[in-house]
């Protein structure tokens, strides 16, 4: 029997302890283990052990969240050595994250994460006060449970660093069509109806400043740039003078970032081209002139500040961009493509294509749902004026396609489940790997 026919890609990853489904009102909650329990061993693996109280835990969570064990004695024996395979695969994930040195978890992270977990719980339960009756009820203290979510929040960035790692040297054999429909009809009892959607192209077109505006933003850029070479702290600097309202009253903070975290390319590139204490000089981009300080460098992270002096776009610039878009407009309606008008004058930063569900159109920004509502396949409607950082954009849209509400089809999800059944059996692979060359034993 499958615990979950539907279980995520990550299911190697940890599950929180009964005691971190804080929420549970208090009848709900049982102990976490029992004396009789404490000291029997129900795996080795490699290191470490699992006892059968911690078994226990994960299957009463799982209770909890909605997956109790089968009723059937047999049924209930499979289930449990399913639960408790994974607890081997999780164990020895971790410890191969830790004899690998290239992984690190990052410690202000885990203690932001923390932070935002702890907060959403308290909000959940209904206050301070019943969320501490619920910790009362599993005899923690508050920092007792921090230190427990930090401790499974580390777990799990061990697992997703150490899997997605090895996951780019596995070959498996390719998902076949045959495959895919097999798990599309065994699962498809559970699919939710699909939603009526509509698919467009468009082009945004941003205001651009003048030859004027953007030499007296690098002026300004390069006076502070030298004023930093000549000893002027970074951090005054940039709560006087920078544009980003992000980051200004931080002294420029951008804390910790990869490469593919958001910023734009021509940031990125300059960032990942420092050194640990290093200042770069002004780097243009769509924003402005960014200067940018890199604090500490830990593998592949960067720990950031910058400057941000923005260009100071006026009436005569947002004129020339509507100007364009009403051009725009006019070719895309004769025939021209929409997706090279993109490539050629829309921004390089917002998506020039979008699926969404009509019901969702009144979450994009204000402009989308008049114009689209009543729209049909092929309409090109537009100028849509949005407002894009304290500047005015304009959108002009191509309906693509509109569905109406109904059941999936093989061919709507066919691409999801080619990825998720090459991933399971990628993640197969790597623990069938990982086990054959590490000690397990299972107790029961």
């Amino acid at each position: 029997m499958k615990i979950s026919p539907m279980r995520p890609f990550s299911g190697l990853l940890l599950a929180l302890p009964l005691a971190l489904a804080g929420t549970a009102p208090a009848s709900a909650q049982v102990p976490l283990q029992t004396s009789e329990e404490v000291d029997r061993i129900v795996a080795v693996a490699q290191d470490s052990i699992i006892l059968l109280s911690q078994l226990r835990e994960r299957e009463l969570q799982l209770e909890l969240n909605g997956a109790p064990l089968p009723s059937d004695s047999a049924a209930r024996r499979e289930a449990r050595r399913q639960i408790l395979d994974q607890m081997v695969n999780e164990q020895l994930v971790i410890q191969a994250a830790l004899q690998d040195s290239t992984i690190q978890v990052n410690d202000e992270q885990l203690d932001e994460q923390v932070r935002q977990d702890v907060d959403a719980r308290i909000q959940r339960a209904g206050g301070q006060t019943a969320f501490q009756r619920i910790l009362d009820d599993q005899d923690l203290s508050l920092q007792a449970f921090r230190d427990m979510l930090k401790q499974d929040a580390r777990a799990q960035s061990l697992q997703q660093q150490y899997m997605a790692k090895q996951q780019r040297t596995v070959r498996v054999a390719e998902v076949d069509e045959s495959e895919m429909r097999a798990f599309f009809d065994a699962n498809r009892g559970q699919l939710q109806r699909r939603p009526a959607t509509i698919t467009f192209r468009q082009i945004i077109v941003e205001p651009s400043p003048s030859e004027e505006a953007d030499s007296l933003a690098l002026q300004k850029a390069d006076s502070l740039y030298f004023a930093l070479l000549e000893g002027a702290d970074f951090e005054e600097v940039a709560r006087r003078w920078s544009d980003d309202p992000g980051s200004k009253q931080l002294g420029g903070d951008l804390g910790w970032f990869k490469r593919g975290s958001g910023f734009v390319r021509e940031f990125e590139d300059a960032a990942f081209e420092l050194f640990s204490g290093q200042v770069s000089p002004p780097i243009r981009t769509q924003f402005g002139y960014h200067i940018i300080k890199v604090d500490r460098v830990r593998g592949p992270e960067r720990k950031a500040r910058h400057i941000l002096i923005g260009f100071n776009l006026g009436a005569d610039d947002d004129t020339r961009a509507r100007a364009l878009a009403d051009s725009l407009l006019v070719r895309a309606r004769a025939g021209e493509s929409v997706k090279e008008l993109a490539d050629t004058y829309g921004s390089e930063e917002l998506p020039d294509s979008l699926t969404t569900t009509q019901d969702q159109l009144s979450s994009l920004p204000l402009g989308y749902a008049a114009a689209l509502g009543n729209a049909s396949a092929g309409d090109v409607v537009g100028p849509i004026r949005l407002a894009n950082g304290g500047q005015n954009a304009y959108a002009v849209v191509q309906v693509v396609e509109i569905r109406e509400e109904g059941d999936y089809t093989f061919a709507d999800l066919e691409s999801n489940i080619r990825q998720r059944l090459t991933q399971e059996k990628v993640l197969e692979e790597l623990m069938r790997s990982l086990r054959e060359r590490s000690y397990v034993e299972i107790r029961m």
